[in-house]
């Protein structure tokens, strides 16, 4: 786990984190509650793994600081801190602690502890062990309260990380924890906050707020971009074949699980996917009412339908059978039975397909358990739109059903429309698309700062030690001069967020004393990294916290090979110069970022080209899913719907262009050459899309045309605008790529962006897109009808 590569938004996740955490801790305030809200599947946990390591070596931070880690469970806390250990490789500069390290005494700098939240209540044996003074503690202490006490008598100052923090915090418990540890900073980690910090407490830092964009999660293809639910009201309308609510259940997973089987198989891929099967925590009523268990039906199902045991894991508390590696993406277990305990934090990226039964005594909807079918395999989105959908089969009512996330608008698809039987699809190319847009330095930038350090220098490649001195002093770079007067550091205009620079300016010292060496290399980080931080121009900013130490190694590498001698000091050198106002490799550092911009862009560019590929899809789609935002609509304004492609038509209840795309599907379906047409989607592998490159952005997306109408001698696709859309930048780059993909479809295709101007519909079809009230050079669609 340690070489994850982390996604474009959850490096911005931590770069906020990271900016909020820091302006709180400088109020000098307590108790102050920074909330950080990510869907689930987003790695909560791997985000703020790596907060913590950017913390512990970050050059404006380095106070006495510990961290203490409160789960909500066993199982929860294990799992974090195993996350934290498997992410680090083993091996970091936080020392991963737990209860079986009090003996410890106190926190060290840097330390985390992990500790379930449960094991320190009074009511338990085990916390009352842990709370109350006995013969081994001090103080009139327990042994947690007197291991916390140390810590703060060292000067060490404690930050609470509550995780899954929704939870029940808000307790006599909680308050009078937080007394005893008396935190600066509360980090809560939540999908679903109790409460948000209000706007005027985040301006007045009295609290934080850092939230992760469910879509951003989606995007990046870490989770799948929908669940698709049948639910009872479905099963209700399926009874007639005879078959039992359970075995219908788990005949449809079955079936689902052997179609995404072998897509994966087509794919060449070695995934086995997994079906978990959830079964009531009152399974003994199902025993008592139907005298068998849900346990015995579910076993004897699949064993009629050929399932061998070593295919079967259980995770019960009073059985466990086949767990071993279950979570490898080529486990040969394909089912796994189980009851709520196990849906909470464990992951198993390779399950696409939940059943779930309903509790017959207390029928509460178990969100958790659905966050198990979200995540993807590894980590991407495939190009075939089946794999990126979780199928959750349950007869639970449909209004009873609540989604991960779901008050941030996560719903699930409970509605089917089909395509129409008597209509032949036609195959389009659609492009796929991953993304790998990171704004950070690139280990080729030392190749950059190198070359254009010789230069700026007049440096050969075969220029000796004394050669190389001469030619840098005659540009202002003194490669000899160690000597780092305070008033240099006086003068400069450095941010830091724990006094390490004032301390410095305090003690009145020049900065090349032995003893300094410490802050020697303290102070060159936190030069890097301003450096890279107040950068103005747009085409030379880089996100700091994961470039000032590509910038250091640049350095390093050019004076290690260039100057030589000892790198204490050539630290001394570069810090000297870079404390100056006329800083000599200040220049240079800037010309090198910006000539490395479009290198760095076409890298990104090179990496998404890996990622990017074209998958023929079948359109009409054999079937498109809905959530509860869409109505069935057999006419529009007394207008019966004939030609629509799918069945039942699906049309969202309200969203901005509603009425445009009303009046157009009349207008098709007045046209006796339209034969069918389809509404197309606007995100997510299954609806077709084009690239195209936004200029403004600087980075290819995706375009997603509104409409593709089959008529008697060709196929149309064209799009929708109205107003501003009209006149959009975009709106040029999505109408002239689309005209570009037309021309190569060798007349089989037409299209173009339409608008409706004095209520007729007008096209344009031209190379180079414009728009204007006259709408030169746009021609009426009536003649492609």
């Amino acid at each position: 786990m340690k070489n994850i590569r982390l996604k474009p938004f959850q490096e911005k996740a931590i770069a906020d984190l990271r900016k909020q955490f820091l302006e709180l801790w400088k109020t000098g305030n307590r108790k102050l509650p920074l909330v950080f809200k990510a869907p689930t599947g987003s790695g909560k946990t791997i985000m703020v793994a790596q907060f913590l390591r950017d913390l512990t070596g970050d050059p404006q931070f380095d106070a006495d600081k510990a961290f203490l880690w409160f789960s909500f469970s066993e199982d929860s806390y294990t799992q974090s801190k195993n996350k934290f250990f498997d992410y680090y490789g083993g091996a970091s500069e936080l020392n991963l602690l737990d209860l079986n390290d009090l003996n410890r005494g106190k926190l060290e700098k840097n330390n985390l502890f992990f500790i379930n939240w449960q094991k320190i209540k009074d009511s338990t044996k085990e916390g009352r062990k842990l709370r109350r003074e006995d013969e081994n503690t001090q103080e009139g202490l327990g042994l947690f309260d007197g291991f916390i006490r140390a810590t703060q008598k060292d000067g060490r100052e404690p930050i609470l990380i509550i995780d899954e923090a929704h939870r029940d915090t808000d307790t006599e418990l909680a308050d009078e924890l937080l007394s005893l540890i008396d935190p600066r900073i509360i980090l809560k980690i939540t999908a679903t906050p109790k409460g948000e910090p209000s706007i005027s407490d985040v301006n007045h830092k009295r609290a934080g707020f850092v939230e992760v964009d469910r879509k951003d999660v989606i995007d990046s293809g870490l989770i799948k971009e929908k669940i698709v639910t049948q639910t009872k009201e479905d099963l209700a309308k399926m009874a007639k074949k005879g078959l039992h609510e359970d075995d219908l259940l788990l005949s449809l997973a079955l079936k689902k699980a052997n179609e995404i089987k072998k897509l994966y198989r087509e794919m060449e891929l070695g995934i086995n996917p997994l079906v978990i099967i959830q079964l009531p925590n009152d399974d003994q009523a199902t025993k008592e009412t139907t005298g068998k268990s849900k346990l015995d039906i579910v076993k004897e199902f699949l064993k009629k339908k050929g399932v061998k045991d070593r295919d079967i894991a259980i995770w019960l508390s009073e059985k466990k059978e086949n767990l071993d590696e279950i979570e490898k993406n080529d486990s040969e277990v394909s089912f796994l039975i189980f009851k709520q305990a196990a849906a909470t934090g464990w992951d198993c990226p390779r399950a696409s397909t939940l059943v779930m039964f309903r509790e017959i005594k207390n029928p509460i909807f178990h969100t958790q358990t659905v966050g198990r079918i979200l995540r993807m395999p590894e980590a991407k989105h495939y190009s075939k739109p089946e794999l990126n959908i979780s199928y959750l089969y349950t007869n639970y009512a449909r209004n009873q059903i609540q989604l991960p996330d779901h008050k941030n608008g996560n719903k699930p698809f409970v509605h089917e429309s089909r395509r129409k039987d008597i209509i032949k699809p036609i195959e389009l190319e659609s492009t796929f698309m991953g993304r790998a847009d990171y704004n950070d330095l690139g280990d080729t930038f030392q190749i950059i700062f190198k070359s254009i350090c010789d230069d700026f220098f007049g440096i050969q490649e075969d220029d000796k030690a004394e050669v190389v001195k001469n030619k840098t002093k005659a540009k202002n770079l003194d490669t000899e001069d160690y000597k780092i007067e305070n008033k240099l550091i006086v003068d400069a205009e450095i941010d830091d967020y724990d006094n390490f620079v004032q301390e410095i300016r305090d003690r009145g010292e020049d900065l090349s004393v032995e003893t300094s060496r410490n802050d020697l290399e303290r102070m060159y980080n936190l030069l890097c990294f301003n450096i890279i931080l107040k950068q103005e121009a747009e085409n030379k900013k880089f996100a700091p916290e994961r470039s000032w130490g590509k910038l250091k190694t640049a350095l390093n590498v050019w004076f290690s090979e260039r100057v030589g001698g000892k790198r204490e000091n050539y630290y001394k050198i570069i810090v000297k110069d870079l404390l100056k106002e006329d800083s000599v490799l200040r220049k240079i550092i800037s010309e090198a970022l910006e000539k490395y911009r479009p290198l760095r862009q076409a890298e990104v560019q090179r990496k998404e080209s890996r990622t990017k590929r074209t998958e023929k899809l079948k359109i009409p789609r054999p079937s498109l899913f809905y959530t509860d935002d869409y109505k069935a609509t057999t006419d529009i304004d007394g207008v019966k719907l004939s030609k629509n492609s799918m069945v039942p038509f699906y049309l969202q209840e309200a969203y901005s262009g509603r009425n445009n795309e009303v009046e157009f599907i009349k207008y098709l379906e007045s046209k006796k050459s339209v034969i069918w047409w389809y509404k197309n989607g606007n995100t997510g592998s299954e609806h077709f899309s084009l690239p195209y490159y936004d200029k403004e952005g600087k980075k290819e997306r995706l375009f997603y045309p509104d409409w593709i109408v089959k008529i008697k001698n060709k196929v149309l696709v064209l799009d929708t605008k109205q107003g501003m859309t009209a006149d959009s930048r975009d709106t040029k780059y999505k109408a002239e790529v689309l005209q570009e993909w037309l021309a190569e479809q060798k007349g089989k295709m037409a299209g173009g962006i339409i608008v409706k101007a004095s209520g007729i519909w007008r096209l344009n079809n031209q190379k180079g897109y414009s728009y204007d009230t006259n709408l030169k050079d746009w021609v009426y669609l009536d003649e492609l009808f």
